[in-house]
């Protein structure tokens, strides 16, 4: 690589010259795009494009992170579960990774400011706090520019390569030498050790063993003849583990296979998942005097919080995914260690994923924060272009956690995934272990609606209510996709309706037994009691619903 003098006589936009070049886009991107003979497909030339704004990007990005931001970012988003104000959002993420566009600087400015504020964390010392900014900014920038690199020899993203090592090894260097993934070609989290762990490299250091074999495959002279039979044999080698493989139309909200992601890392989502929410937790003590230095105001304690939680989400998302997933291989007969073209998600997978999402997103525990944090949380005052201000100054908090709960929800009852888990008891051996559509249908009612079983006679009062008041949030939206289900409308299986039907019935019993316990009903407080009977009174409605037929 050579620097442009300043008194070059040539053009860096010159079809001659690959350029790698800063600009100052206010865009916070960077892209790798190159011009392409249309007879051959042969690579004229190409330029890596680097938006110097991209590491202050974030301040703004990232002010409301929401679960629809979420969803963009991880393409998590699945439409047929959306109502019809909602569609816009799943279009443009529909088009938000195009198979032809780089979007990695949608999400890099989320993991930068994940990583600055672990690093915030890690030490009181700020020459230390310096030198490792300063580390795992320029390992960030390198990653990134690997990535482009990669796109201008004409390498597609692989999302699969994530799952190359194993979480225990990821800060070990010993391990990581060669890199954290197989390929810098998928896009990489900020990769944060808890604070047990002596912290690694932040991001991939090299190229992995996947870029190396498709650079081979594609550039790669043979001479003699013998070109075709040499590239069969290089293909022939996709079955082993280090050059697993998935792109981007492999990697929407409606895929199965949960080992294609967007900004996961490691072999097992579920311990990656339980990983972030222990570095949340971690850094979350003494937040915002860490982030709100003397004499500033609270802006960016509300911004680092959202990022925090938006960190769990997106690591959770991944986790929702094993429930009905399908494992895929793009393998061929024959290969080396081929596997087949779809493998059922392990039963007992599906259940801990299950259990991890009930644990650290449906349960109130989950969402525990001190509650003088969030009048601690400041927004931006300054009212000018490109400036987004919050749509409320003060943080909302019922709506935040509801929309990532019921993001949850979403992603566990829509109909691809329903349609999926009731397909596979016939893609299974009679004898084998599957989770069915009326287990989890059964499972996330009484998880949901465990209260109804569980309240004792007490004195409860609005303040300290029988049923808190985010499980009474939690419970109604449960109730509208139950409600969905039962009458048909959402494109879930039949066999999904009358499950749903049943369990609406079963849990109208419970409630209605419970109001009707005067020893416990007498000395409920005024929320739940309302709440019990006008939920009570909704599933009557359903069930009592009328269809009507086009024809008979």
């Amino acid at each position: 690589v050579e620097r442009q003098p300043d008194n070059a006589d040539w053009d860096p936009e010159d079809v001659r010259y690959n350029t790698f070049r800063w600009m100052t886009a206010n865009a916070g991107l960077a892209i790798g795009p190159s011009r392409v003979n249309p007879y051959t497909g042969q690579i004229l030339d190409a330029d890596i494009l680097f938006d110097a704004d991209w590491l202050q990007f974030w301040k703004e990005e990232f002010d409301n992170l929401t679960p629809k931001t979420i969803a963009e970012l991880t393409n998590s988003v699945v439409e047929e579960t959306l109502a019809p104000s909602e569609k816009t959002t799943a279009l443009f993420t529909r088009g938000f990774y195009n198979q032809n566009q780089c979007a990695l600087h949608r999400g890099m400015p989320m993991q930068m400011a994940f990583g600055s504020a672990a690093i915030a964390a890690i030490s009181a010392d700020p020459k230390i706090q310096a030198e490792q900014l300063e580390k795992f900014i320029m390992q960030g920038i390198k990653d990134v520019t690997m990535h482009e690199v990669g796109h201008t020899l004409g390498l597609r993203h692989n999302f699969k390569a994530s799952k190359w090592l194993a979480l225990k090894d990821l800060h070990d260097p010993e391990k990581t030498k060669h890199g954290l993934v197989a390929s810098v070609m998928d896009y990489v989290p900020a990769n944060i050790a808890t604070k047990e762990v002596k912290q690694g490299d932040y991001f991939t250091s090299t190229v992995g063993p996947y870029d190396i074999w498709a650079i081979q495959y594609g550039y790669t002279p043979f001479p003699g003849g013998n070109e075709a039979a040499e590239l069969k044999k290089l293909a022939s080698r996709s079955g082993e583990p280090q050059l697993i493989y998935a792109t981007d139309e492999d990697t929407t909200g409606g895929d199965p296979d949960p080992d294609s992601n967007r900004y996961d890392l490691g072999n097992d989502p579920l311990e990656f998942a339980k990983q972030r929410i222990q570095t949340v937790n971690e850094l979350l003590p003494g937040l915002v005097e860490r982030v709100t230095p003397e004499g500033d105001d609270y802006t960016q304690a509300r911004r680092v919080f959202s990022i925090l939680i938006g960190q769990r989400a997106q690591a959770l998302s991944y986790v929702a995914r094993y429930v009905g997933g399908l494992k895929t291989s793009r393998s061929h007969r024959g290969d080396k260690d081929a596997k087949p073209p779809i493998t059922l998600v392990d039963a007992k997978v599906q259940r801990d994923a299950l259990a991890v999402i009930e644990e650290n997103v449906l349960a109130d525990k989950a969402w525990a924060f001190p509650p003088e944090l969030y009048n601690q949380f400041g927004w931006n005052h300054w009212s000018h272009w490109g400036m987004n201000p919050p749509g409320r100054k003060d943080y909302g908090v019922h709506d935040v956690i509801l929309r990532f709960q019921e993001s949850a929800l979403r992603q566990l009852l829509s109909a691809p995934t329903l349609n999926r888990i009731h397909d596979a008891e016939l893609k299974a051996a009679p004898e084998a272990d599957l989770v069915t559509t009326a287990e989890l249908i059964e499972r996330l009612t009484k998880s949901v609606f465990s209260e109804v079983e569980t309240i004792k006679e007490g004195e409860y009062t609005a303040r300290k209510p029988a049923i808190s008041s985010l499980r009474r949030n939690l419970q109604r939206s449960l109730l509208k996709t139950l409600s969905h289900l039962a009458i048909g409308t959402s494109g879930a299986p039949q066999d999904c309706q009358t499950v749903a039907w049943d369990q609406l019935s079963r849990l109208n019993q419970r409630m209605t037994a419970l109001l009707q316990n005067n020893a416990v009903s007498s000395k409920l407080d005024a929320y739940t009691r309302a709440h019990l009977q006008e939920s009570s009174s909704r599933i009557q409605k359903v069930l009592e619903a009328k269809l009507a037929l086009p024809n008979p």
